[in-house]
């Protein structure tokens, strides 16, 4: 009887210690988020309705955080002017984030994250807004040794992998370990190490909420590791706090914005589009909640295969010049190697005589490495604006950007008409002048009066009058 008594202890146990989920639904979750004051809704969701083994396998250890591991002396901690909102979904009207994967039953949120990433300052780098580009996961979780694959990885370990090797598309190595829940070959398309998406560096963010904030602003969307509690596979929408429930696993997301309003960092997630809000999450910022800005990094720079520049801005407006104030204006233009190979014989030219290049040849710029030019506008008689292009070729790779500029011209000084200089009279006395005269047709619309004495002194000034305009 006593043993049997033990057996069932021991079952019991086991039965809380393989099935923690179990023990909190949706409304338990609810009633803790009323009770505590958060401000998010909790349901069933995709997550919330699997296994405890099936979570097990979309999840990964929380060893694999590199909290208080990591190299402090190279941590970005820069401070940067902050808006009270950005969000990279929207950012000046585009769309600089990819969309929503699903890891599946396979712990490569590492992988997932790091690639978002990837893909985002590709977009950004780029200029390629609005293009959802989809790189390979799967070669990441196959190919990279220094990670555990569907066991889980470390974030800087997998951007190293993108820094020394890179990734090709998701047509060229697609994704499998959602479905088969193991890490895979690492066999892709032919050729793909030859192609692929690399980061040219990395920085680990201080854990500053300004620096992380600076980060966002200065380079991108974020990559973060954190914590995830059974609540928060019940999340639905809302501003995300731990409020109930153990720890599950570690996990690891990209960061694609914050809203001071609301205290919230703007979260891309990996579990798809039917889970939280659209793929997307919301979690309170500024107080660490569930570990996410202890372990934050943010990517330098992007290169893509073959040849590929990018010339900025891709318009420019020079105003409106003043003659005979001002004869020119120069403004400069920077040629950005965003390829894996290095440009050469780069060439620049204009497209209309009143603009001009300097140089207008560019011997080489290696990858990752940039380049200025300066373009001028020479100012001419005439108010029709100027436009043009400027078309930087290399490798048969063009790119270019609008050109706009005006000229005015300042009308010339008007002339006494009457009395003469020098007479002399009585008061009052009327005083008659030329009008403004004018080559670019402008219209002389009013004038202002100032009489002063021998010794400089203005012993009468008037208002600007469009009606007294020559006396």
């Amino acid at each position: 009887m006593k043993k049997k008594i033990i057996n069932l202890v021991a079952f019991l146990l086991l039965m809380l210690i393989s099935t923690p989920g179990l023990a909190l639904d949706a409304i338990d979750i609810n009633k803790a988020i009323r009770d505590k004051g958060a401000n998010w809704v909790a349901g069933e969701t995709s997550m919330s309705k699997l296994s405890p083994e099936e979570i097990k396998r979309r999840l990964m250890p929380l060893s694999f955080k590199r909290t208080g591991l990591r190299a402090k002396s190279y941590r970005y901690s820069a401070k940067v002017d902050l808006p009270a909102k950005i969000d990279w979904r929207n950012y000046n009207g585009h769309n600089y984030v990819t969309g929503i994967r699903d890891q599946g039953n396979c712990g490569a949120c590492w992988a997932f994250s790091t690639t978002a990433a990837l893909e985002s300052r590709i977009l950004i780098t780029s200029h390629m807004p609005d293009k959802d580009l989809d790189l390979s996961e799967q070669s990441m979780v196959s190919c990279d040794e220094n990670n555990m694959g569907c066991g889980g990885g470390f974030l800087d370990s997998g951007l190293d992998y993108l820094m020394t090797t890179g990734i090709p598309t998701e047509t060229c190595f697609p994704y499998t370990s959602g479905e088969s829940g193991i890490t895979g070959a690492c066999e892709g398309c032919n050729d793909w190490q030859q192609n692929t998406y690399r980061v040219t560096g990395y920085k680990d963010v201080s854990t500053s909420v300004e620096a992380i904030k600076s980060a966002i602003v200065q380079y991108e969307p974020v990559i973060a590791g954190f914590i995830i509690y059974t609540d928060f596979l019940h999340y639905q929408s809302g501003v995300y706090s731990h409020v109930t429930g153990l720890v599950e696993a570690g996990h690891a997301v990209l960061i694609v914005g914050y809203d001071d309003a609301e205290q919230a960092w703007i979260v891309k997630n990996s579990f798809g589009r039917d889970w939280g809000e659209n793929g997307f999450f919301r979690i309170k910022s500024g107080t660490n909640e569930c570990d996410i800005e202890d372990e934050v990094y943010a990517v330098n720079y992007a290169t893509v295969p073959g040849t590929s520049f990018v010339l900025s801005p891709t318009s420019a407006d020079f105003g409106t010049l003043v003659l005979p104030d001002q004869a020119s204006q120069t403004l400069p233009f920077t040629i950005t190697n965003n390829g894996s190979v290095t440009l050469t014989n780069i060439s620049s030219a204009v497209t209309n005589p009143q603009f001009s290049v300097i140089p207008l040849n560019i011997s080489a710029i290696e990858s990752a490495a940039s380049a200025d030019i300066q373009v001028t506008y020479t100012a001419r008689a005439g108010k029709t604006p100027d436009t043009g292009y400027l078309r930087v070729v290399s490798a048969g790779v063009t790119r270019k950007s609008s050109l706009l500029a005006q000229t005015n011209t300042r009308p010339d000084q008007p002339a006494n008409r009457w009395p003469s200089d020098g007479a002399t009279g009585q008061l009052p006395v009327k005083l008659v002048a030329s009008a403004f005269a004018d080559d670019d047709g402008d219209s002389h619309a009013a004038s202002q009066w100032i009489i002063q004495n021998s010794e400089g002194i203005s012993v009468y000034s008037g208002a600007f009058d469009t009606r007294n305009k020559t006396s």
